[in-house]
């Protein structure tokens, strides 16, 4: 069984803009896409689109929680959120002519101690050592940064394998607990380095220090550069394909779901690092969060090239 959590879900409003940016002026936009949106609900949408099935859980309250919960049960996935008394947060994407991104995000709902315990609790008594559960995205306000760390004891403690893509403060604490598979974009890499810019020997070593730490798979993706995928064994590079860019959102969530879902049916690893390379060039050609139809990731996964380094 997978399990998504999302401790600070939204409802994710995409839209494009005819012209660049102009502060402080009227700016046209169309395309406007609306979708549940959230990293492991992402996670899960995609774990679908390939066949499977996840169990989404997270904190959701009000009326745009309801409205996210009823597009997950519509689309068939298995839900077993927390109600909260606050509202669910919205949240704005911006894409420009260039393909470029910007986002305005709002911090989201308080989260009360009560809260915060039924969702633990929630999650240790779904877990077992069958379980996969992916940890994603930011963490709401009310919410120690030490959450993370604190679900991955649990998690271990019923030898579920936890998979975890956060970042900022709650990414430290939560090494701690030292999750199964980490996967960091460059930009998070380098933030929780404290560098600049990193070459490709640095990005390797940087990814290698968690091995050392006790992670067992560490896939780092670093936008139109590829991705790094290492383990203890082996470490492999795949360039990302040149192809035509709509939207990067939900791209890096899309390859925690392939691999989610291939380690869940015991895939060989080379074949969970080409499929997510290729659901995730899929991914980056679609508007908003929605999954690539399944016959675009057909059409790619041919050309993506598995480098060992």
């Amino acid at each position: 069984m997978i399990i998504t959590v999302t401790l600070n879900p939204a409802i994710d409003k995409t839209a494009v803009l005819s012209k660049d940016i102009k502060v402080g002026d009227i700016n046209r936009i169309h395309d406007i896409v609306y979708d549940a949106g959230g990293k492991g609900i992402n996670v899960s949408r995609t774990i679908l689109s390939l066949g499977g099935s996840s169990i989404a859980t997270g904190f959701i309250g009000g009326y745009f929680g309801m409205m996210l919960e009823r597009e997950l049960v519509d689309a068939g996935i298995p839900v077993a959120f927390v109600h909260i008394d606050a509202e669910t947060r919205t949240n704005t994407k911006i894409i420009s002519p260039d393909g470029s991104i910007t986002e305005f995000n709002e911090p989201g709902p308080v989260i009360s101690e009560f809260e915060k315990n039924r969702l633990k609790e929630k999650l240790v008594d779904m877990a077992d050592e069958n379980s996969i559960v992916v940890l994603s995205g930011s963490v709401p306000q009310g919410v120690e940064p030490t959450i993370y760390r604190d679900l991955i004891y649990a998690l271990h403690e019923k030898k579920a394998r936890v998979f975890s893509d956060i970042e900022g403060e709650p990414f430290r604490y939560a090494m701690e607990a030292v999750p199964d598979l980490l996967k960091p974009n460059k930009k998070e890499l380098l933030s929780f380095f404290g560098k600049e810019s990193a070459d490709e020997d640095e990005i390797v070593e940087m990814g290698k220090y968690f091995i050392d730490k006790g992670v067992k798979t560490v896939v780092i993706s670093c936008g139109k550069d590829g991705a790094y995928f290492i383990t203890k064994e082996k470490t492999y590079k795949c360039p990302a394909l040149d192809i035509q860019v709509a939207s990067t959102v939900g791209a890096g969530d899309s390859m925690m779901a392939v691999f989610a879902y291939f380690c869940e049916r015991g895939y060989d690893f080379k074949d969970s690092i080409k499929a997510s390379m290729a659901v995730a060039n899929a991914c980056v050609t679609t508007e908003g969060t929605r999954p690539a139809p399944r016959e675009k990731v057909e059409e790619l996964i041919d050309k993506i090239v598995i480098e060992e380094i």
